[in-house]
């Protein structure tokens, strides 16, 4: 993976997911780094070097709640 591309697990509905896009979102949650949800905004969120290692991921987490997720591909100039 290039250092400025990575995925996100983002809820679905936040910015940059899917229904986010047709909705047109300008803001969202993610998984954080500690495995919680948090704000996109915070810059706390979790950074993953593929979609596939975001999935795996989240089957290994606990959340409360009956969220869904989609893995967002992510880069810096996005970020900036």
């Amino acid at each position: 993976m290039k250092p400025d591309v990575w995925y996100e697990l983002r809820v679905l509905g936040s910015v940059g997911t899917s229904a986010a896009i047709a909705a047109g979102a300008q803001d969202g949650i993610a998984v954080g780094e500690n495995g919680r949800l948090c704000a996109l905004s915070s810059s706390g969120t979790r950074r993953f070097e593929s979609r596939q290692q975001a999935l795996e991921y989240l089957g290994k987490i606990k959340l409360s709640g009956d969220y869904q997720f989609e893995a967002v591909r992510c880069d810096a100039r996005a970020a900036a």
